[in-house]
């Protein structure tokens, strides 16, 4: 069999055939893929960021695993997984304050990145995972900057739907820094 696998994700992915890594793509890229008529399984993931320490960046998306057969000529890589879509987004932070990157999902909230303080003239800028959006998605930017927790700055679900089509990928901005009164 033969088809064209095309990551449309803003991260890499690793795609292996029956449990045996055939193939990685950048994001954006495309390549054919030739599999052996009894190959049962394609699986993929994508690539972790890492935060400052080089540590990778939990997210929602585990690994994905597809039945070989029921894939046609091509197999597109989105923000979309059986019915759900997920986000990650990309942080710039023109302010003096470094804070931690939290995503809110109605009732707990995971910490996924640290957004360090502009330096000069240089913005500090993180990326995060991809996180599944529903209703209640925040993505927020703590003053506490290493436990997720306190005053916070937050960007809304109906913000983060905002999100480039197939990547899954919205920009941020920190405006304003989160104080405590």
């Amino acid at each position: 069999m033969r088809f064209i696998v095309t990551n449309e994700l803003a991260a890499p992915v690793t795609i292996a055939i029956d449990d045996t890594v055939s193939l990685i793509l950048a994001s954006g890229a495309s390549s054919g893929l030739a599999v052996s008529p009894a190959a049962q399984w394609l699986t993929w993931t994508s690539a972790k960021p890492t935060d400052t320490t080089g540590t990778p960046i939990p997210d929602d998306i585990g690994q994905v695993k597809l039945r070989v057969s029921g894939i046609r000529s091509v197999l597109e890589i989105t923000n979309v997984i059986n019915d759900t879509t997920y986000v990650t987004a990309e942080l710039v932070n023109p302010t003096n304050a470094r804070v931690s990157i939290g995503v809110y999902q109605g009732s707990t909230v995971t910490c996924a990145s640290v957004l360090r303080a502009a330096s000069g003239r240089t913005a500090g800028f993180t990326k995060i995972g991809y996180y599944r959006l529903l209703a209640g998605t925040e993505i927020r930017a703590y003053q506490d900057e290493s436990h997720c927790t306190g005053t916070y700055v937050a960007w809304s679900a109906s913000h983060l739907k905002q999100f480039a089509p197939k990547a899954g990928l919205v920009s941020l901005i920190l405006n304003s820094v989160p104080w405590s009164p």
